[in-house]
């Protein structure tokens, strides 16, 4: 990974992915988004992965949002679109990846950090983080797919206000809406409620944490309950007739005489 601004680590059927840049609050460089689209593209074929963790160096930003300082030299609009296409696709990477996704947001989050959050499947934040859509205060708007992940996250009028306000929300209240699925308190560490939303994760086999994910993604994209049936039925055959299914099967069914 460039510059080692990706740490990356498999644990126990998990991958552990940190942005690395402390000197700059973790901003998301052209690079750092080329990684993060290499990593989740190249784990994805990985058939033992059950869940995969995104998250940041330190305890005050998860990220920075874009690096606003290599971006500045992006001047025309070929340049700015190119720029928003390749990093739609580094968290397009993120999105699709076959297994859930949990951002552990140990500090703040903002800007295209959040769309990256969003871009997860879960989000779980340290008590003192906190998150916003603050692209407005540099008379932007969200570019890397975030809006209309915050809007079917939230629903209009929530996703909206968000946006329109540029607000920092605190982790509890984003707890509260919905923004984030659980929060650290001051006396639980973030890693340690990681790993306490991971355990029931643990208890699943992956090709069925596969099809859990792949009807989630299905609902994502906006396909039609046909297509989602159909999904489901393909890979639902496919549990079927793995050896996991048949050794849980023994386990519950009476015992022949």
């Amino acid at each position: 990974m460039s510059e080692n601004h990706l740490l990356v680590e498999v644990r126990d059927q998990v991958l552990y992915a940190t942005l690395n840049r402390p000197e700059k609050h973790n901003a998301l460089s052209l690079a750092l988004l080329a990684d993060l689209r290499k990593l989740f593209e190249s784990q994805a074929g990985d058939d033992t992965l059950l869940a995969a963790v995104l998250t940041g160096t330190g305890e005050k930003t998860f990220a920075a949002g874009g690096d606003l300082r290599e971006l500045a030299a992006l001047r025309t609009a070929p340049e700015a679109e190119q720029m928003a296409r390749d990093a739609k696709a580094a968290l397009n990477a993120i999105r699709t990846f076959p297994v859930p996704v949990i951002a552990a947001l140990n500090g703040n989050t903002f800007g295209g950090a959040a769309e990256l959050a969003v871009a997860c499947d879960f989000r779980i934040a340290a008590a003192h983080a906190r998150i916003g859509f603050v692209q407005g205060r540099l008379a932007l708007s969200t570019a890397w797919g975030g809006g209309p992940d915050l809007l079917q996250l939230l629903g209009r009028a929530q996703g909206l206000r968000l946006m329109v306000t540029g607000e920092m929300v605190p982790s509890g209240e984003a707890w509260a809406i919905g923004l984030v699925d659980r929060v650290a308190s001051e006396n639980d560490g973030l890693e340690e409620v990681v790993e306490e939303f991971l355990e029931p994760m643990r208890q699943q086999a992956p090709q069925v944490m596969r099809v859990f994910k792949a009807l989630s993604d299905a609902h994502r994209r906006g396909d039609s309950r046909e297509t989602m049936q159909e999904i489901e039925t393909k890979m639902f055959v496919e549990t079927w007739v793995h050896d996991d299914h048949w050794e849980a099967a023994e386990k519950v069914l009476p015992s022949r005489k």
